[in-house]
């Protein structure tokens, strides 16, 4: 069996008309804890991080595509402001392609700390979705860090992980101006 590489993998998610930052396009009825809905536009830049709200201001949500070493896109990485008293700080959403293993769940980590593993919660035609929260000590590794990475898998390279850089410059901005709407 032949195994893709990240190149071919994301050629192949392009060819097949997959988006990877999907999160302009698909909608959610989960308000509380919404997965990527089609946000009216960028309201804010701080760095690399977007502040993306709805028309009416509300639904708010700090965003970046995260890159692998090729420029590929590989993960769209969104994050909101939870409700007060909330076991987490910030709700997140990441948006890999289909052809993701969905087995072996995805990882988040910064810098050269210990990732935490996540698993998917679904797949759609514009990608494959996991949720999760952020707590307050993992805002802070974030808001102190330089890179964060997700890395997921290819359905044809389950040994093989393919990261997606993310910048943190503009992180805390980004954050203090979510908390702030």
């Amino acid at each position: 069996m032949r195994l893709l590489t990240t190149s071919s993998f994301a050629l192949l998610l392009a060819f097949s008309g997959v988006s990877a930052n999907a999160q302009d396009d698909a909608a959610s009825a989960d308000e509380a804890f919404p997965t990527a809905q089609a946000l009216a536009g960028i309201v804010a830049t701080y760095g690399d991080w977007e502040i993306h709200c709805n028309e009416d201001g509300a639904n708010c949500r700090m965003a970046q595509t995260g890159q692998d070493p090729e420029g590929n896109q590989i993960a769209s990485v969104s994050m909101q402001k939870l409700p007060e008293g909330s076991a987490a700080q910030l709700g997140v959403v990441v948006i890999t392609p289909l052809l993701t293993l969905l087995t072996r769940g995805m990882t988040m980590g910064v810098d050269d700390g210990v990732p935490a593993a996540y698993p998917y919660s679904w797949c759609d035609t514009k990608g494959c979705y996991a949720r999760f929260g952020l707590t307050a000590a993992q805002v802070d590794e974030m808001k102190n860090g330089n890179e964060a990475y997700v890395e997921i898998y290819a359905i044809t390279a389950a040994d093989a992980p393919i990261r997606a850089s993310l910048s943190l410059s503009g992180f805390t901005a980004a954050f203090d101006d979510l908390q702030g709407r």
